[in-house]
């Protein structure tokens, strides 16, 4: 519980479904607004407003260690992370998941937008109803053997719906603005160089055959795929089409060379017994799942899209759709 209207709503569902229920917080000492202790005393407004238990477990070491260590390696070696679904994996569906289930729960609930279906004995993720809010995509990592014991309350809902209950509820939910990064105020480069002595070394911005066209105000300003901010003049506009973290530089081209058919990515999650695969395959949170061929390869998926993808980036995660319902889910190579 975080005390906002999602999982607020998500534990009042619960309750009045029949659950015996308890609330928990992450608390991270100040590292993440998200589970700092304004974050832990609106959720326990809230769960007392229920009238469940609440409960804090602190994970500081480990959301560091696992989490924002993560985040800032990924982008020290030239890669552009995605910590939110690592923290689902790690932490909240992980040493979480471990803590609750010690303390007696038979599931975890949380208010994410997704749905559990189960197929064959197995269970599977599945896209929210409200596809414009599902979250399934920052799932795709969880561990398969966490899903058995998953709710979801707001799957089969739409945010309207959930904003209508949390009013007729009187649910004091708080009022804040999620935030993309929930240990980072402000620039990720300044958060990097104020915590990880990051400094920014101005390097080569070349074009895709070698060719030297400016200077760049150090690599960790850029990431695959961007266009603005380039300060490159050039005839057409160019994009970011790879960080060269071992030598300082920045590759720049047009956007059709942004486009790419092929991509390798490193699997974490493989639901399929078959290891060469017709499926969907999304690269980012607001892409369109892409038809591709796959072939696994050990740890390794071998993708090749039916038609070139825009700005496939390396450290992204990479989500491997049946259908609406997640497959596998890997880092983008």
């Amino acid at each position: 519980m975080s005390g906002g209207k999602d999982s607020s709503v998500a534990a009042y569902i619960l309750k009045h479904s029949g659950y015996e229920v308890f609330g928990i917080t992450m608390y991270t000492k100040e590292l993440s607004h998200a589970c700092s202790s304004n974050t832990v005393e609106a959720a326990r407004c809230v769960a007392e407003y229920i009238g469940i238990p609440h409960h804090t477990i602190e994970l500081t070491e480990e959301f560091k260690n696992r989490v924002i260590d993560y985040f800032a390696n990924e982008y020290i070696n030239g890669r552009t992370p995605n910590p939110c679904a690592i923290c689902n994996r790690e932490l909240k569906f992980g040493l979480l998941w471990d803590k609750v289930r010690e303390m007696g729960a038979d599931y975890i609930a949380t208010g994410h937008y997704a749905r559990i279906v189960e197929h064959n004995s197995e269970f599977y993720l599945r896209e929210a109803k409200d596809l414009n809010k599902s979250q399934a995509y920052f799932l795709a990592l969880l561990q398969p053997s966490v899903l058995p014991h998953v709710i979801f309350p707001l799957g089969e809902l739409t945010h309207a719906e959930v904003i209508d209950i949390a009013r007729n509820a009187k649910l004091p939910v708080a009022q804040r603005t999620s935030q993309d990064l929930c240990f980072v105020n402000g620039n990720y480069v300044e958060f990097l160089q104020q915590h990880y002595n990051v400094e920014l070394t101005p390097g080569d911005v070349i074009d895709y055959s070698g060719r030297k066209l400016g200077t760049h105000r150090g690599y960790l300003n850029y990431t695959v795929g961007q266009r603005k901010g380039l300060g490159i003049p050039a005839g057409s506009p160019l994009y970011v089409l790879k960080i060269d973290a071992t030598n300082n530089r920045v590759v720049v081209g047009t956007r059709k060379h942004a486009y790419k058919k092929r991509i390798d990515v490193k699997l974490i999650v493989w639901r399929l017994k078959s290891k060469s695969v017709r499926v969907n395959v999304r690269i980012r949170y607001r892409h369109t799942a892409a038809p591709a061929n796959v072939v696994v390869d050990g740890s390794i998926a071998h993708v090749e899209f039916d038609t070139p993808q825009f700005a496939p980036t390396p450290g992204q995660l990479a989500a491997f759709y049946d259908g609406d319902i997640i497959v596998g889910g890997g880092i983008i190579l």
